[in-house]
């Protein structure tokens, strides 16, 4: 999904994987969220100090917002447009 802001400004930036059960015809959906997270590395370290430098990560994390047991269908479009309504209903 492309990302979007909302509430304060802030964005999201949403995935959505749909998957199919083997043998089966439901297809559900997990949703993750792109969450950039600040790291520092512990090791090597200089006289007991961590390294000077650090880095962003932007990470796919699960998003806890959408209810994966309301995101299972007949086929990847059901999937999708319950996507997008719980989207819309989030941020409306």
């Amino acid at each position: 999904m492309e990302p979007f802001e909302a509430g304060d400004g802030e964005t999201f930036r949403f995935r959505l994987e749909i998957l199919q059960e083997r043998g089966e015809k439901i297809f559900l959906g997990k949703v993750y969220r792109l969450e950039t997270y600040r790291l520092q590395p512990t090791f090597p370290q200089s006289q007991g100090n961590p390294p000077d430098w650090i880095n962003d990560a932007l990470i796919f994390v699960m998003d806890e917002m959408f209810d994966p047991d309301k995101l299972k269908g007949q086929s990847w479009n059901e999937v999708l447009e319950k996507f997008l309504i719980a989207v819309d209903k989030l941020f409306s």
